[in-house]
């Protein structure tokens, strides 16, 4: 159906679809031979399933505005998230978000019947309350209404194209988050299908699942897209977000910031995915399918900073409380773990903290502090995932993400807190325009890989952080 041999010889439009945690983002971008270009975003609240056509309607009405309808469509999403289906195609609920814990015990159990090491030797992913195969257990024991009347399962970017074609699809990126799909042997492409002995463990077979495929589908009467235009699952959000700043080769690391943080690191090898387990991490694939990469992510982010206004600074707006920061290092440790720790040295009961605290310590001193905090808790993911990867020396880190452009302070502490160099992706939405750029390389009207994002290094200065870097590992572990 797609021409896969075209000649790149003008720019390309294509329209990238984000589905985050807490809002979807619809792009439209060109792209040439070297660059790629942003024309129109478009931002709304993440609805709820029945709610997604119409939203995405209205999203893409308002990008294209004026413009002619894009060549190809790529959707990324948050991960661990999803619905299930009835038998016509209709969501029956809401979202089974990744943030629900809802599936601790199910999770549990399934490591283990199947043991802990086997589960994250094969898949890459650690059991816990917010892998789908969990989820489907659980609904299974706690919603039997809802299991009886599932005929098929969807994650968010595959409801999306499901809206968009009438097919349901993922990719890799997104199914090997479900703990239901292998890492593949050595050498060998993606499966296309979910695992049917996993799946098998809470009573459901790969037909229930979307299939896993890079290969676009066609739009079928969506408004304001052309029928025929083609459509990918490009990935997890994080991935897609990694790719399009040029996150692509062993040794490329990217730190994706916003609500929580994910940092992911490329590599040529295969890292053992129970050791990184062990550190709270996953070992997943890269949306090309040729690499490796292990990840890691924490909760407590940008969600920090938010509980620090509500708990710490109550009355005071976010500019106000990152106005007039003092220079140099604080010497105040800031534990900045709100949902507990999942990496490194995993611990579930870890909770906010405040080391070193004096009474002279003003408002921005401590909020000074809070930011350190999480750029600290940033290199420590980085050192420890460097160690599982196998890698040397500091590499450059490419940051983008939402909490970059509205917290250039928090910028500036993580260059001066990192040991190697900080880059920053200042484009709006790089998940949405990733998913744009992956859209037109698989749909065969860009050539692969595809321009990446333009980047500016962060200024950094002096490094002073070093000895306040160790004290927190220290305090850290001491906190569990």
């Amino acid at each position: 159906m797609f021409d896969n041999e075209q000649t790149w010889t003008m720019p390309v439009a294509s329209l990238g679809i984000d589905l985050g945690t807490t809002n979807t983002k619809v792009a439209l971008v060109s792209l040439d031979a070297s660059a790629v270009r942003v024309h129109a975003v478009a931002t709304a609240p993440t609805p709820e399933p029945r709610d997604l056509g119409a939203v995405l309607a209205t999203l893409v009405r308002e990008v294209l505005a004026g413009a002619a309808p894009p060549d190809a469509v790529g959707i990324a999403s948050m991960a661990e998230t999803g619905v299930p289906l009835a038998a016509d195609g209709t969501p029956i609920g809401g979202w089974l978000r990744w943030t629900g814990h809802r599936a601790g015990a199910e999770a549990d159990a399934l490591a283990d019947r199947l043991g802990w090491a086997h589960l994250v030797a094969a898949t890459g992913v650690r059991p816990s309350a917010k892998v789908p195969l969990a989820t489907w257990a659980w609904l299974q024991t706690h919603r039997p209404e809802v299991w009886d009347a599932m005929s098929r399962w969807a994650g968010v970017a595959d409801l999306a194209a499901f809206v968009l074609t009438g097919r349901l699809i993922t990719d890799h990126t997104l199914a090997g988050r479900t703990m239901a799909y292998r890492l593949p042997a050595t050498a060998e492409a993606p499966p296309t299908a979910f695992d049917d002995d996993l799946l098998a463990e809470v009573g459901l077979r790969p037909y229930h699942l979307p299939a896993v495929t890079s290969e676009p589908v066609a739009v079928t009467g969506f408004a304001g897209l052309r029928d025929g235009t083609p459509v990918v699952v490009a990935g997890h959000d994080h991935a897609v977000g990694a790719y399009a700043c040029g996150v692509r080769e062993p040794g490329d690391v990217a730190d994706s910031l916003g609500t929580a943080e994910a940092v992911l690191t490329v590599v040529a090898g295969e890292p053992d995915p129970v050791a990184a387990g062990r550190a709270g991490m996953s070992v997943v694939l890269t949306v090309g399918g040729r690499y490796r990469a292990v990840l890691a992510g924490q909760s407590s982010a940008g969600a920090a900073v938010e509980w620090w206004l509500a708990n710490e600074a109550a009355g005071v707006t976010r500019e106000e409380l990152f106005a007039d920061l003092p220079d140099g290092p604080t010497g105040v440790l800031v534990l900045p773990y709100v949902r507990g720790r999942q990496t490194p040295a995993p611990d579930p009961a870890a909770r906010p903290r405040v080391v070193g605290r004096e009474p002279a310590h003003g408002r921005a001193v401590l909020a000074k502090a809070l930011l350190e905090g999480l750029s600290l808790h940033t290199r420590w993911m980085l050192d420890e995932q460097a160690r599982i990867a196998g890698g040397t020396g500091a590499p450059a880190v490419f940051l983008f993400g939402g909490a970059v452009a509205g917290n250039p302070d928090w910028t500036r502490i993580k260059a001066q807190v990192l040991p190697g160099t900080l880059r920053v992706v200042p484009a709006a939405e790089p998940v949405a325009v990733g998913a744009a750029l992956l859209a037109a390389v698989r749909a065969g009207l860009v050539g692969p890989p595809g321009p990446a994002l333009t980047t500016e290094p962060a200024p950094a200065g002096a490094k002073p952080y070093d000895d306040m870097y160790d004290r927190f590992v220290r305090a850290a572990q001491e906190n569990g």
